[in-house]
This record gives structure tokens, sequence and C-alpha cells, in this order.
């Protein structure tokens, strides 16, 4: 089908000398630019999704920032666990990235999370489960939730919280 033009776009087109193959061209070119501009949104749009989860907690009533453990302080907490029953069930409070929760795993425990952020307890269960351990996670609200079933609990990390649970 031919493609009908107005009087004004003619004079236009031959006022600037462009060619037919010029306006493919351009048209080419625009097509390019609207894919690179959509990947690109749909790769900030993926990065802002991931992101989300870390900054919210800056809005909540207490705020309990992400804060990855460090091998050093996971070897400090597996010291103090090693004078704790290890037939009852460890339970790690904001459990993060799931770091402590595998490694006390690791060291025969029955050993779960819970954490805020759904993005990391997806991440914790991954990890776990790639190092074939039995670790639990849940995406729960750690001032609603029934610690009693847990004969051992590590809170770990951010000073407000632990004030106030006790």
């Amino acid at each position: 089908m031919a493609q009908t033009e107005c009087t004004s776009c003619n004079d236009l087109r031959n006022q600037l000398g462009l060619k037919e193959e010029d306006i493919n061209s351009i048209q080419k070119i625009n097509s390019r630019g609207l894919i690179l501009a959509a990947c690109f949104g749909g790769a900030a749009l993926g990065i802002s999704f991931v992101c989300i989860p870390f900054v919210l907690p800056g809005f909540r009533k207490y705020c309990l920032p992400y804060v990855p453990a460090s091998n050093e302080q996971v070897t400090n907490v597996l010291k103090g666990l090693k004078f704790c029953d290890r037939s009852k069930r460890l339970l790690d409070i904001g459990s993060g990235d799931g770091r402590i929760v595998i490694a006390a795993a690791r060291e025969g425990f029955n050993s779960d999370g819970i954490e805020l952020n759904t993005v990391l307890v997806y991440y914790s269960r991954y990890s776990a489960l790639k190092n074939g351990l039995k670790a639990r996670f849940f995406k729960r609200d750690l001032w609603k939730f029934d610690c009693s079933p847990y004969g051992n609990i590590v809170i770990f990390g951010v000073e407000q919280m632990v004030k106030s649970v006790y």
C-alpha cells in the first residue's frame, strides 16, 4: 500500500534535499533507539523492583536496615552457639541473607530465619538449597512472630532492636 503524503511534507522534503533512502535510514535509527530505550527502561524498572525492599525499612516504625554479617561476626556467633543445646530449634530474628542460619545448620542446629525483606528470604532459601541444608526462612514481621517453639534465638546487629525485644 503506497503511503500518501501531503503537499507540505513533500515541499519540506524537497527543501531539505532528503531522499527516500535518507528517510528510511532515519526511521531505522528511530526504531533502534526505541528498542534501546525499552531495554534500558526495563533494566531500570527491574533494578528499582529489587532495590525497593532495601529502601522501605527506613519508612517503618523501627528502622531495621539490612547489614550483612562479616565472616568474623558469623564465627563469633558460632562460638557463642557452642554453649547452646543443639536439640532445640534455632531462630535468627532478622536473618538477612541467611549467613548465620546457614552456618548454624552446618553445625547441626535445626535452624530457621525470619526476615521482612522478600528478596532476602528468597536469596536465603536459595543459598540453603544450594548448600544442601534444611534451614527454613520465613517472611514475617519479627514483632508478631511466635518464638515459643525455639530454644535458641539469635538477634544480631541492630542495638535498638535488641533493646525493644527485652
